[in-house]
């Protein structure tokens, strides 16, 4: 396997393992965890994207750079929307209700109403797999197409 189809695998497989293992821990039912999950994903995309760019740099292309990040993020994305599929249908079924049992007690901590905080833990538990595996699809294309974008302007091959 070759430069970006190599790397956009190793990102799929990368987010894959962190929400088997969140999951897994039942880090998904606490509300703070959402934003540390979210972080080290997106930090991982981004080091997997610099470096497929600093291994495949090629001389004054930064177009090539952005079709490359671009590579990894399809690529991984793929095995994202899967993972996620197998994680919140398969093995966790009760993945959604789950969060928002959790999610309910952070909710009153903040000092939202009953409605509200029904509200809100009606619609996490009602959230669907298939559109959370899409919002990963997305945010995985997006994060690698602006990562590629920025670091392609100075990640290049020196003659």
């Amino acid at each position: 396997m070759k430069g970006p189809l190599r790397w956009g695998v190793i990102l799929g497989m990368a987010v894959a393992v962190l929400n088997l293992v969140f999951a897994i821990a039942g880090w998904h039912q606490v509300f703070v965890m959402s934003f540390l999950f979210l972080a080290i994903a997106i930090l991982a995309n981004a080091t997997v994207v610099v470096v497929c760019l600093r291994e495949n740099a090629i001389s004054d292309a930064w177009l090539n750079q952005v079709k490359n990040g671009l590579i990894v993020g399809l690529i991984g994305s793929v095995i994202v929307f899967f993972s996620s599929i197998l994680v919140t249908v398969v093995i966790f079924p009760d993945y959604f209700s789950e969060m928002a049992m959790g999610y309910r007690e952070a909710y009153v901590n903040m000092g939202m109403s009953e409605a509200e905080v029904a509200d809100l833990v009606a619609a996490t538990a009602n959230t669907s797999s298939f559109k959370s595996a899409l919002d990963g699809v997305v945010g995985t294309i997006i994060t690698s197409f602006v990562v590629a974008a920025i670091a392609g302007i100075w990640i290049r091959k020196t003659d």
